[in-house]
C-alpha cells in the first residue's frame, strides 16, 4: 500500500517556479526547448503485492525576446498512468504558461513573471523544505472535477524577491453538496541579507466555505484554513545539492528537475543549513460544544532544521523535523469526524524525524553512491476519555492524509528505524538513473486478527519491511 503511495505522491507536480536559492544552472537566455521523459518504478515493501510503475513526459518551451525584454515560456506536464491490463489515463501535471519581462538594465537572474496554471497549480505551496512545505492541494475531501486553476505573479531582484498568487479551487459546499469556486491567497517574500545570509517569509488563506458534520442535523459553519511560514537561512562556499532521499520528496513539484540537475563539484568546502517554521490555524466545526453550529480553531505546527556540507566530493547532510498530527492532514481538514476539530480529551504527539547520510562523487564514472539512517517517532492521536464519535482506546499512528493504522489497545509508539542505500547516475547530459534498496524496522506495524470469541482485534505484525525505487529519465 505504501510504495503505491509514494510512487503517486513523487509524480503529483512538475513545474518551473524559481527556487530562493537554487545549485541549478541557469537556462540560456535564447529560445529554449526541451523533452523529458521519466519512468518511476516503486515498491516500498517487497513482501506486498503493490509494486507500481508510472511514465511522466513534460515539454518546456521558451521563446526568443516578442518585445524589449519580454519573452513567453510554457510548461506540458502529463503522467500516463496505467489502468486495467493495456489501457492508460493522461493526467495533467501543473502544466504552465506565462510572461517573463527583463529590462536590460536588468541581471540576468532579475525578471517579472506572470504565470498562468489553467488545470492545477500543486507547486504553489507554503513551507519551504518539503516535509513540513504545507496547502500543495485545498482539500482532498471536497475537491471537484473541474480541477484547481491559479495566477502567480513574481518580482525577482538581486536582493529581494516577492510574489503574490490566488488559486481558485473547486471544492463541494459542505452543507448544499453543490460545487462552488472558492478563493486561495498566497503571499511570500525573500532578502538576502548578505551573501551568505537570507531571511523569507510568506502567509495564505484558503476559504474552504461551508462544512457540515456528516450525519448530524445542524452542525455546520464556515471552515477556514490561514498560516505562515518563515525560514532563516546561511550558505558558505560551493553550492551543496540535495542528496538523493526519494521518501523525503514525495510531492516535491520540481523533483524531476532538481534532482537530474547537475551538481558542481569545483573542490573546497561548502555548506548549507536552514531552520524553517510554519504555524497554521484551521477553523474547525466543534462537535463536542453543546451549542450547534458552535466552531473551534484548531493549530497546526511543523518545523525543520537542515545541513548539508560538501568537501570536494564528498557531501554530509542531516535532517531533522517536527510535525504535528492536524500539519499532517491540512488538506483533509479534521478528523473524526471530517470537518470537527480534535476532541478536547485528545492527547496528540507529534511525529519527530532525524536524518543524516553521506555520499561521495565518483567523477570518472559520473556515479554517486550514498547512504544514510533515519529514524522516525511517528505522530500518534489517543482518546484520554471515551468519545461517542471514538470509543475505542487503541493509539491511532497517523502517517499521513487518510493513512491511519491503530496500535493494540495499551500500546504506545516505537521509534521507527530507516537504513538506505542510494545511487545516482549521469549519463551526461542527456539521461540519468536515481536508485535507492532500504530496509525499514517499524514496530507499530499491525493487522486485524479474530480474538477468541470471533471479535476482530488489532495485533502486532511484521516489523521488517525491504523495499527499493527506480527513477530513469532522459532529456533532449
Amino acid at each position: 500500500m505504501t510504495s503505491s503511495l509514494l510512487a503517486a505522491s513523487l509524480i503529483i507536480a512538475l513545474g518551473q517556479s524559481p527556487e530562493s536559492v537554487s545549485t541549478e544552472p541557469a537556462a540560456p537566455e535564447g529560445s529554449f526547448l526541451q523533452t523529458r521523459l521519466s519512468f518511476l518504478a516503486g515498491d516500498t515493501d517487497f513482501g506486498a503485492p503493490d509494486a507500481t510503475t508510472r511514465f511522466h513526459v513534460a515539454l518546456d518551451a521558451r521563446t526568443a525576446e516578442l518585445a524589449s525584454g519580454l519573452r513567453a515560456e510554457a510548461g506540458l506536464s502529463l503522467f500516463i498512468n496505467p489502468v486495467a491490463v493495456s489501457g492508460a489515463i493522461l493526467q495533467d501535471n501543473a502544466s504552465f504558461f506565462g510572461l517573463r519581462y527583463r529590462p536590460s538594465s536588468w541581471a540576468p537572474d532579475e525578471r517579472l513573471a506572470l504565470t498562468v496554471f489553467p488545470v492545477s497549480a500543486t507547486r504553489l505551496h507554503m513551507g519551504y523544505e518539503n516535509p513540513v512545505a504545507w496547502a500543495r492541494i485545498s482539500s482532498m475531501t471536497r475537491s471537484g472535477d473541474d480541477g484547481e486553476p491559479a495566477l502567480e505573479l513574481r518580482l525577482s531582484r538581486w536582493r529581494w524577491d516577492a510574489f503574490v498568487a490566488a488559486r481558485f479551487p473547486s471544492l463541494q459546499n459542505g452543507v448544499t453538496q453543490e460545487l462552488e469556486r472558492r478563493l486561495m491567497l498566497l503571499v511570500g517574500a525573500g532578502v538576502n541579507l548578505s551573501p551568505a545570509f537570507r531571511v523569507e517569509a510568506g502567509a495564505a488563506n484558503l476559504d474552504l466555505g461551508p462544512g457540515s458534520l456528516p450525519y448530524i442535523s445542524g452542525w455546520e459553519g464556515d471552515i477556514y484554513t490561514r498560516g505562515v511560514s518563515g525560514r532563516v537561512m546561511w550558505r558558505h562556499g560551493v553550492p551543496v545539492g540535495a542528496n538523493v532521499d526519494l521518501a523525503l520528496y514525495e510531492g516535491d513539484p520540481t523533483f524531476f528537475e532538481r534532482f537530474f540537475a547537475s551538481d558542481v563539484y569545483p573542490g573546497g568546502f561548502g555548506a548549507h543549513v536552514a531552520l524553517e517554521g510554519s504555524y497554521v490555524s484551521q477553523q474547525l466545526i466543534d462537535s463536542e460544544s453543546p451549542v450547534q453550529g458552535a466552531m473551534r480553531k484548531q493549530a497546526a505546527h511543523a518545523a525543520a532544521l537542515v545541513t548539508r556540507f560538501k568537501w570536494d566530493r564528498l557531501r554530509l547532510h542531516a535532517l531533522a523535523y517536527y510535525r504535528t498530527p492536524s500539519f499532517m492532514v491540512l488538506s483533509h481538514p479534521g478528523f473524526f469526524p471530517t470537518g470537527g476539530a480534535l476532541f478536547e480529551q485528545m492527547e496528540a504527539l507529534a511525529e519527530l524525524s532525524a536524518t543524516v547520510g553521506a555520499d561521495y562523487f565518483l567523477q570518472d564514472w559520473g556515479l554517486t553512491p550514498g547512504f544514510l539512517v533515519r529514524v522516525t517517532a511517528p505522530a500518534t492521536l489517543k482518546s484520554l476519555v471515551p468519545q461517542p464519535m471514538w470509543p475505542r482506546s487503541n493509539p491511532l499512528i497517523v502517517r499521513g492524509n487518510n493513512l491511519y493504522s491503530s496500535l493494540p489497545e495499551g500500546e504506545d509508539r516505537s521509534p521507527i528505524l530507516t537504513a538506505k542505500a542510494t545511487a545516482r547516475w549521469d549519463l551526461g547530459e542527456v539521461a540519468g538513473v536515481l536508485a535507492e534498496l532500504f530496509y525499514t524496522r517499524d514496530p507499530n506495524q499491525t493487522t486485524y486478527a479474530d480474538d477468541d470469541t470471533g471479535v476482530a482485534v488489532v495485533v502486532w505484525d511484521s516489523q521488517d519491511i525491504v523495499g527499493g525505487n527506480l527513477l530513469l529519465q532522459v532529456r533532449f
